[in-house]
Parts: structure tokens; sequence; C-alpha cells
């Protein structure tokens, strides 16, 4: 199986595959958070750290299996402080989010996960689903861990 992770932080699509007892051929990793890539490499040194996902070249993983990945929650969740908080299809957090679409067509993978916290606003649910082209499936994290957290999966 080879695995594009954009947003890897530490590595957990590593893990839920190694979980699932699925061989990973390849598993490439854009990510920018030091201490995140520290964790990773040290948990799994066959991850290849790509970097920054603005500067990735997708096209070099065309035909991978899977995108996997969730661009970073900040900017949209209700934590954030409400002048910080994005609620609309614009701003630092759709940029991110837009690396995403663009490794998927650049990619072309057989299969994409995308995930991100239900806080969002309407706004951006709505833009990221016609973005796809269909609703997310919402499954709590309490399911699988000691978190509470409720989250939107794309798949």
């Amino acid at each position: 199986m080879r695995i594009l992770s954009l947003f890897d932080g530490m590595a957990c699509g590593m893990i839920a595959f190694k979980v699932a007892g699925i061989p990973i051929d390849s598993y490439d990793a854009y990510e920018i958070d030091k201490f995140a890539v520290q964790v990773a490499t040290h948990n799994f040194p066959e991850i290849i750290e790509k970097g920054d996902v603005f500067q990735g070249n997708f096209t070099e993983y065309e035909g991978v299996d899977y995108v996997i990945g969730g661009s970073p929650c900040t900017y949209w969740s209700i934590a954030q402080s409400p002048d910080k908080r994005e609620t609309t299809a614009s701003g630092i957090g759709w940029e991110l989010f837009s690396q995403y679409v663009r490794a998927i067509n650049e990619a072309k993978p057989r299969y994409f996960i995308y995930e991100n916290n239900k806080s969002m606003a309407k706004a951006i649910y709505d833009s990221i689903s016609a973005t796809f082209g269909f609703e997310p499936i919402m499954i709590n994290s309490a399911l699988v861990s000691a978190q509470n957290r409720e989250r939107y999966y794309w798949v």
C-alpha cells in the first residue's frame, strides 16, 4: 500500500494502517511541526518526511493508494477566539484545505480520507462537501480513544 499523508502530525495514519494489519510499501508525509516529525520518525523511521505541503509536487505520487489527512483545524474550531476563527471558505484554513484538494487532483489516488472537526462553521462544512461532491460521516473519537471529539470524515 502506498500512502501520501498530509498534515501528518505524529503519524496517526501510519498507526491506523499498522493496527489494521495493512502492509505499507511507502509512506510519504508532509508535516512542518518539528516535534511531530521527531515523534513520527522516531516511531516509524521508514516514513519519508517531505516538509511543507505548499512546496509539494503531488504529481510524483500519481496512482498512490491513499491520500490521508486533515488540514489543521485550529482556524475553524470553536476553541479559537471568535475574532480569529474563520467561518467562511477563505483564509489560511481554507488555503491549507486547498492543498489537500490539490494533492488529490495531482496524485489521483485510489482512495482518500479527509478529516476535520465538527465545530467548523456551516459555510466551511458546506464548501468542503461541495468540493468533494458528497457529505461526510461523523465519528466520535470516543469510539476508539479516551477523547470525546466529534470529527467529520469525507471518504
